[in-house]
């Protein structure tokens, strides 16, 4: 019987990574030449709607931030213990990038009460 050598999963699975970032920097480069090529033109808001400000990503940014730390932080806590040191270094990474969404609000004023 001629034996078949398997396939590796480990080579596998790089190679699904690989084709998800390649996909991804193709999607970018295709969103960079449209936008290269798109014309340019001012619009200017009537007088009306000239005096509102519109802050909609920084409040959606901010909501975002905090809705989805606790809604990971709770199952986390739970396998906390039995997972160990791997689950706290991805928690940290995690918080890391809400922290720096938070910052970024912080910087656009988003956080400022008027």
């Amino acid at each position: 019987m001629e034996r078949i050598p398997a396939q590796s999963p480990v080579l596998g699975d790089f190679g699904f990574v690989a084709l998800v970032l390649l996909m991804a920097m193709g999607l970018a480069l295709l969103a960079v030449a449209a936008f290269a090529r798109a014309p340019t033109r001012t619009v200017r808001a009537p007088p009306a709607w000239a005096q509102f400000r519109f802050g909609y990503a920084v409040y959606a940014l901010i909501f975002l931030a905090f809705d989805m730390e606790m809604i990971f932080m709770y199952p986390w806590a739970v396998v906390f213990a039995d997972i160990g040191m791997s689950a706290f270094l991805d928690m940290l990474v995690f918080i890391a990038l809400l922290s720096a969404g938070i910052a970024y609000a912080w910087g656009m004023g988003g956080l400022r009460w008027e």
